[in-house]
């Protein structure tokens, strides 16, 4: 493992948590908008929608990291 390298695992754990900001204040924005307008973009609501999905695999462990190939490097010895 290489120093100052995330693994997958933590790469993951560190999207879920972003995912899950971005999720709330989505929501706030679209609450605030309803209040203002009555109603609020099909986008909106779309987007809401997408990320509370990955959102929820990611949490159900649906979503894993990929494993980190393993497989050592070979020297070239073709380097002139």
């Amino acid at each position: 493992m290489r120093l100052n390298q995330a693994t997958p695992a933590q790469i993951l754990a560190a999207a879920e948590r972003e995912l899950s900001l971005t999720l709330k204040r989505l929501v706030g924005c679209r609450n605030r908008v309803y209040r203002e307008t009555g109603t609020f973009p099909d986008d909106l609501g779309a987007a809401i929608f997408r990320l509370e999905f990955v959102l929820h695999y990611i949490m159900a462990g649906l979503i894993t990291p990929a494993p980190a190939n393993a497989v050592p490097a070979r020297p070239d010895h073709n380097i002139q």
